[in-house]
């Protein structure tokens, strides 16, 4: 008996290893099941969230893009803002139907809120194209532009209606109480971000969608407008109404009661006076950029430089004999003629003080190429070789009692532990370990700015200008004052703020100073000092600087500037370049400018008529005909500059000018010496003057300021090789400006702008 129990037990102990066994296999069978079963679901999970199925089973894609927020007000107070039961005594019939109503395109026009359309410089009265439509439900399936629709409504029958709209993107609804476009109250609306929108014919998805009831009148008529503003993706709008009762249903708002605000049929893209303005489109462009103080781009906050021109300059007198004279002949002047387009790649960059916050620090892709500049850059460190790690002794010794309890009481996992943790470590293979939250480093200070080269490198362009330390600029400031106190004339003065200094370095001689001081007398009065002055490199370190005046390298601050251009059927944009020379006369009020336009007989505006009714200081205009020429234009408008001694700046449309502009075109050219090339900004799609995004064009030189008597000198413009092409003739010019010894300053311009177009409706295309 006994013997049978052991045999018994003995099976029972035998069996127990192979059952453990089946354990752990069933165990890892499910372990396997789990974790495919979890990740299914993730998957779904994240399928659901990224794409979202119209009804009719298209697919919307969400826009990343999220626009600022408008200045309207809130979706309750849009509520409240609905036209009730009012006085109509003054209201008079419509004589007849057109069947048709306004539509204007604006094309070229990034993100999906309307708050991107009204921000665009040309909204609302130089769209692409004028055109009409005869039922208010459209969608063109094209992307990246805005519309305006407007016109009149005339209804059937006297009762309340209820309107709606549908649009993917953003949409606004407006109506007037009578025909007036001043009266116009939001009714309806799809969004305000740039994100929201809608299935066609979808009215019920937001509560702003559908209006409150409106009483119209039979017979009368009704100023409408509808925006709607598309990335990319399926485009539509629709404008529905329907009777304040409940068996009526929207239905699209059709010809039979649609007319024509204008008709435009007759008339040139350049006549704009008869396009409505009203609270929901009108001119931004006399309005001042905001002054936030968070604004989008550092660019656009208050600097001194932009208004340095209101600061009464100190007379010539008190500087003229401030500091010795000396020799000027860079060792970077070439003076000889090179290869073709050669020139860009033998340019410098010029440096500033204080930072001018050039830099596009709010693009998307604030590229590493910035960082790079810098020699202790490591790009396989990226900015960990920054950090110098420094041992915390508190830390230290919590980690070795630890690293005691690791090694005296080991934790022994069981075999199924080791079998998730080898499938865990699988499914996560390449993350790092966990943090080290006591982990604590030493930094030192890191002025990326001043760390770029002065030579042009045309691979990082958001980088902006360089910018000198304070370290390098104050000895040259003290330098300057202390020559200042020096004369019995200037000695009252105090420095009361470094406005800018530029300098263009030359390793092998020394650098050239432009020094521009706001100075306080003793009476409180306040002058501008401007003026350069060079150091010569020396080999032994001094206390101040040894400055001195560079011979024959003055600037004239009365001298004449002749902004050029040449056109040809660019109406909405040669209106807007009038309008930018007008912002500037009118807030600088400088008389020693004028403006010159060829036009290449253009067909949608007279130009000239234009410009007789502009206010400006001075124009010349002069039509010519056959092909458009760029070379050919601006020759012919530099033959018409009689005075050798009065600067050229040969520019091109499409451009937002700083209020500064023709202060820092007098500055940087210099007769005989210098020639000024200002680096514009190129704005992305979508970016605008008070929200500033883009790359600085680093490798065009076709905006140049030059003296007529030095482009004279060069032989002009290359108008032979150049007669039937464009591009490529900036490059051309700039090798001869260098072989004829001329040096060029080379800057970033704070909110030199040039707005985005693609090149549909250009010439030649």
């Amino acid at each position: 008996m006994h013997h049978v129990r052991f045999s018994v037990c003995r099976k029972m102990f035998q069996a127990r290893p192979l059952h453990h066994r089946k354990a752990m296999m069933y165990s890892f069978y499910v372990l396997i099941v789990c974790i495919v079963f979890y990740f299914v679901i993730c998957l779904g999970a994240y399928y659901v969230d990224s794409e979202k199925l119209l009804p009719a089973g298209n697919v919307k894609k969400y826009v990343n893009k999220v626009s600022n927020k408008t200045e309207f007000p809130t979706a309750n107070e849009r509520q409240e803002q609905i036209i009730t039961k009012r006085d109509i005594d003054n209201q008079q019939p419509v004589e007849k139907h057109q069947g048709r109503v306004n539509m204007h395109i604006f094309e070229d026009c990034c993100g999906g809120s309307l708050q991107k359309l009204r921000s665009n410089l040309l909204y609302p009265l130089f769209p692409n194209e004028r055109t009409t439509v005869n039922r208010l439900s459209i969608s063109p399936q094209w992307k990246n532009y805005g519309l305006r629709i407007f016109g009149y409504i005339q209804p059937a029958v006297t009762d309340e209606y209820i309107f709606a709209v549908g649009s993917d993107d953003n949409s606004e609804f407006w109506l007037s109480l009578n025909e007036s476009p001043k009266n116009v109250e939001l009714l309806a609306y799809v969004g305000e971000t740039g994100e929201e929108w809608s299935a066609p014919g979808e009215y019920w998805k937001f509560a702003s969608q559908i209006s409150k009831p409106v009483l119209l009148v039979k017979d009368f008529k009704y100023f409408f407008e509808a925006l709607l503003k598309q990335n990319e993706g399926m485009d539509h709008l629709q404008i529905a109404w329907r009777l304040n009762q409940d068996s009526s249903s929207f239905e699209v708002i059709t010809s039979e009661f649609l007319s024509l605000y204008q008709d435009e049929s007759s008339l040139l893209m350049g006549d704009i006076d008869h396009i409505p303005q009203t609270e929901a489109s009108y001119d931004r462009f006399l309005e001042s950029i905001p002054e936030s103080p968070n604004p989008v781009g550092d660019m656009i906050r208050e600097d001194p430089r932009d208004h340095i021109f209101k600061i009464q300059l100190m007379d010539e007198s008190y500087t003229k004999d401030l500091f010795p004279e000396c020799d000027y002949q860079p060792s970077y002047i070439i003076g000889h003629m090179i290869g073709r387009y050669q020139g860009v790649n033998l340019i410098y960059f010029s440096s500033v003080y204080p930072n001018d916050y050039t830099r596009q620090t709010y693009a998307h892709d604030d590229q590493l190429c910035f960082y790079k500049q810098d020699p202790s850059f490591e790009e396989s460190k990226g900015f960990a070789g920054y950090l110098t790690e420094v041992t915390d002794p508190d830390v230290q010794g919590h980690n070795k009692e630890a690293e005691h309890k690791r090694r005296y009481f080991p934790w022994r996992p069981t075999v199924f532990s080791s079998f998730l943790n080898y499938f865990l470590l699988c499914f996560a293979m390449g993350e790092k370990q966990g943090p080290n939250w006591q982990r604590v480093y030493d930094v030192k200070p890191f002025d990326a700015g001043s760390k770029q080269s002065a030579a042009a490198v045309n691979s990082c362009k958001r980088a902006g200008n360089i910018v000198m330390s304070q370290s390098e600029a104050m000895p040259i400031v003290k330098a300057f004052m202390t020559a200042l106190h020096s004369k019995e004339a200037t000695r009252g003065f105090s420095l009361l703020r470094v406005l800018n200094v530029v300098r263009r370095e030359d390793n092998a001689k020394g650098s050239r100073y432009l020094v521009e001081l706001e100075l306080i007398g003793s009476q409180g009065q306040k002058l501008l000092v401007s003026r350069y002055v060079y150091a010569q490199k020396t080999e032994t370190a001094q206390q101040l600087p040894a400055l001195c005046s560079p011979k024959q390298f003055n600037w004239n601050p009365s001298a004449t500037v002749h902004v050029i251009v040449a056109v040809k059927n660019q109406a909405r944009w040669v209106i807007q370049f009038i309008r930018e020379m007008e912002k500037i006369y009118r807030v600088t009020g400088d008389k020693n400018f004028n403006v010159i336009i060829i036009d290449y007989n253009s067909s949608d505006m007279d130009i000239e008529k234009r410009l007789k009714k502009g206010k400006l200081p001075s124009y010349k205009f002069k039509k010519m005909e056959g092909n458009f020429q760029r070379s050919g234009g601006l020759q012919v408008g530099i033959n018409l500059v009689e005075d050798a001694h009065s600067i050229l700046f040969l520019t091109d449309l499409h451009l937002y000018h700083p209020l500064n502009l023709l202060n820092n075109i007098r500055k940087h050219c210099v007769e005989g010496k210098m020639v000024y090339a200002p680096i514009v900004m190129r704005l992305d799609c979508g970016a605008s003057p008070r929200a500033p995004s883009g790359f600085w064009e680093t490798a065009g030189y076709g905006l140049m300021g030059i003296y007529k008597s030095d482009i004279d000198r060069i032989g002009g413009m290359n108008t032979a090789e150049f007669k039937d092409k464009w591009g490529g003739e900036d490059w051309e010019l700039l090798d001869r400006v260098l072989g004829h010894g001329l040096e060029v300053e080379r800057l970033h311009l704070r909110n030199f702008l040039h707005h985005f177009h693609s090149k549909r409706g250009m010439w030649g295309n």
